[in-house]
């Protein structure tokens, strides 16, 4: 009986980048609803060579070549202009005339345009408009400028992100696309395209040729499809369809490869017979095998779906079976309240903490509530990076920084969309000029350009945030306690008020270099590096001091050379004052000859001292003890050097705290 091959040689079940993406966008160009493909962490050399292999796929789909397959570019200067109207200069019987057509994504050709998208995270407004009604759209509908037009979507998208980036756009822009796959380690195939050849039966498929078989869903399909989910509330149902959708794709994929294998024998034929033929079968009659009218989709098809986007299957624990004994009610749920702190298991009074000058105890407790349960960090190629990003917009309301919107203050920040100029500070030359050759045919033929103070467009940037939390984690004091309740209050700050965060992890498992600190800069903590960073187990040595060095460092750029000007910066230093690194050592990444002793400790305080002498004016800062034993001062050492609050944890022998 023939057998199909292996996993193992099918070049869609392969560990490697490049098959993973093409098979992406052969599911994408054969399923119609797939319309959406959005691509993180794709090396920037790739991205002209992508869009042409998939031109290819769409052209093999439309029976077109690929420069048939008409192309849009979107990016932070697209204009509604752009999209839905297109100026046609054409000569008449009475000269030249002027007139208005349908736009790039109006779709007109008989060929699905491809809509290119080079970063997904500076797209304009109107673009993002635009990819929200059309794609996943039945039909859609323009009526502009006394041009009215009815299409069914049929564009495909494919769009290229950071996975940092992710966390900054909105949920229905994202939701949109169905097809989305992490690609950091994209590299070209020796021989070939950057993707490799099209397999000869996925180009059969393609065909428009080909008849396609109506699929059906076996049993078991919609329970894998929810094993593969997270059923939190708020992600709606568009995940569950994509990856459905993606298994119907490659079910059809599946079903090409069977047609083009060759004839099987007299025995195979017999077993793979349907039960209806083998029904009809009459002695005397030659038994004549019947092929399937049907293509199944199977939950196999689902889990390679999943393998295919890099999708973390969840282990949920089974039902439990139904017993005989009565049904009590469940206790009613308790009334929402404040957070408290759960009691001491430890027998008899507990002893009073250490007196200092430098640990504040505020007289009453101030409830803060527990810390929002983000789940686990999504992997560096995970399809929705967004899951693992920081607070989200459960807090009070977000605060627009201040900013100018003329002069020369307004000429900084990232470019995010152009605008008719106010002013002649922060012109688009480029977009200007592609405003005055729109009517170059009515202000005087072939002279040259003439710009008139209408084509005048000028860039929309973003504001550049004008307030920063820098933190410093000592992985290496955490252990067992949960320090997320602690930090919270300060990343709900900096999530409000639209902060910077400069993250330095100090002790970290995995590091590069154990000797030294690692950090890294987000534009808000709704980056998915934060809540890595904050699930990160711990390492063994404490580089205390070249972290307080490092965070120094980035305190002082931020006030001298932030060309904004910071109004205010917060420093949030979780450690237990341990540090058993040398800051030569952290500097150089080597280890000295001699034993450190308390080398380290005292590296640690110079260097926050250096940090105390910034000033406190616009600089407040904070340390926070887990509270271990022995050396339970050291923390608050550390916070006299810089000028500092101590905000106490108390620890058990064993590692787990419980903060108050």
């Amino acid at each position: 009986m023939s057998a199909r091959p292996p996993h193992t040689q099918d070049p869609r079940e392969r560990d490697d980048a490049a098959h993973r993406l093409l098979t992406a966008l052969v599911c994408s160009a054969l399923e119609p609803s797939l319309t959406g493909v959005l691509l993180f962490d794709l090396p920037p050399e790739h991205v002209a060579a992508v869009a042409g292999v998939f031109a290819q796929v769409l052209g093999a789909a439309a029976d077109r070549p690929p420069e048939a397959v008409p192309r849009t570019t979107l990016d932070a200067a697209t204009a509604d202009e752009d999209l839905w109207l297109r100026p046609l200069v054409r000569r008449g019987a009475g000269g030249i005339e002027f007139t208005l057509g349908p736009g790039p994504l109006a779709e007109t050709a008989d060929s699905p345009p491809l809509v290119l998208v080079p970063d997904l995270a500076r797209l304009s407004v109107p673009g993002m408009r635009a990819a929200v009604q059309l794609l996943g759209a039945d039909t859609a509908t323009l009526e502009h400028s006394g041009i009215r037009r009815r299409w069914t979507p049929r564009a495909r998208w494919l769009a290229f992100c950071r996975a940092e980036d992710a966390a900054h756009i909105s949920p229905h822009l994202l939701d949109r696309f169905p097809v989305r796959l992490g690609v950091p380690g994209l590299r070209p195939l020796p021989g070939h395209e950057p993707l490799g050849p099209l397999p000869a039966a996925w180009a059969t498929a393609l065909s428009p040729r080909t008849p396609r078989r109506p699929t059906t869903l076996s049993d078991g399909f919609a329970a894998s499809v929810l094993e593969h989910l997270d059923e939190r509330e708020g992600l709606g149902h568009r995940r569950a369809l994509a990856l459905g959708r993606i298994a119907r794709a490659l079910a059809r994929l599946d079903d090409a490869e069977e047609r083009e294998r060759p004839e099987t024998s007299a025995e195979d034929a017999s077993a793979t017979r349907t039960p209806s033929a083998l029904a009809s079968d009459t002695p005397g009659t030659p038994s004549i095998p019947v092929a399937a009218s049907h293509t199944p989709v199977t939950p196999a098809h689902v889990g390679r779906a999943a393998r295919l986007i890099r999708l973390r299957t969840l282990h949920r624990p089974p039902a439990a079976p139904p017993e005989s004994a009565p049904v009590q009610e469940p206790p009613p749920a308790p009334r929402p309240g404040p957070y408290r702190p759960a009691p001491n298991p430890r027998p008899g009074p507990e002893p009073p903490p250490e007196a200092g000058p430098f640990v504040r105890e505020p007289e009453t407790a101030v409830p803060l509530g527990p810390a929002p349960v983000r789940g686990e960090a999504p992997g560096p190629s995970s399809p929705y990076p967004e899951d693992g990003a920081g607070p989200g917009p459960d807090g009070a309301t977000l605060r627009i920084p201040a900013r100018r919107t003329a002069g020369a203050r307004a000429s900084r920040g990232a470019v995010v969309g152009v605008r008719r100029a106010r002013d002649l500070w922060d012109l688009a030359p480029v977009r200007t000029a592609m405003e005055a050759a729109k009517y170059r045919a009515i202000r005087g033929g072939r002279g040259p350009l003439v710009i008139v103070p209408q084509d005048l467009r000028g860039y929309v940037r973003a504001p550049e945030p004008v307030r920063l939390l820098t933190l410093v984690l000592d992985h290496t004091c955490r252990g067992d306690w949960d320090w997320h309740p602690a930090l919270e209050p300060f990343l709900q700050w900096a999530y409000v008020t639209r902060a910077a965060v400069h993250v330095v992890e100090v002790g970290a498992r995995g590091a590069a270099n154990e000797l030294r600190a690692g950090s890294f800069s987000a534009r808000s903590t709704r980056d998915p590096r934060i809540a890595a960073a904050l699930a990160r187990p711990a390492g063994r040595a404490t580089p205390l001091a070249h972290g307080l060095d490092q965070a120094g460092s980035a305190l002082r750029r931020a006030f001298r050379h932030h060309r904004a000007g910071l109004v205010e910066a917060m420093l949030v230093v979780v450690t237990d004052g341990r540090g058993n690194v040398p800051l030569a050592a952290g500097r150089t990444g080597r280890r000295g000859s001699g034993p450190a002793g308390r080398t380290g400790t005292t590296d640690a305080v110079r260097a926050a001292e250096r940090i105390g002498a910034l000033g406190r004016s616009r600089l407040h800062s904070v340390v926070i003890d887990p509270g271990r034993r022995p050396y339970a001062a050291l923390p608050a050492e550390l916070a006299d050097a810089l000028g500092a609050h101590v905000i106490a944890a108390r620890a058990d022998e064993e590692g787990a705290g419980r903060a108050r």
